[in-house]
């Protein structure tokens, strides 16, 4: 049986800004969590991972690019959905 951990909101945004430069499988893992838990995240807070991935990417840095940006798409669809 899996237990589930309690985590803040800056827990996973700490995950995250770690996994945007990871070349490894921990961006599909820390996207996947945020998307399970999507629910929880506020409006400020979307709007914050977007303007991560964006300027990440043009700091030339990124791996996975494809990846990264199809989560921002995500991000912008789900903010509109809330409107």
């Amino acid at each position: 049986m899996e237990q589930k951990l309690a985590v803040t909101n800056d827990i996973v945004f700490f995950a995250f800004k770690y996994a945007l430069g990871s070349r490894s499988d921990i961006p599909v893992l820390v996207i996947d969590t945020i998307k399970e838990n999507i629910n929880r995240i506020k409006d400020f807070d979307l709007r914050k991972y977007i303007r991560e991935i964006y300027e990440y990417r043009n700091s030339g840095m990124m791996t996975d690019e494809t990846t990264w940006l199809d989560f921002a798409d995500y991000l912008q669809e789900e903010l509109r959905s809330r409107e």
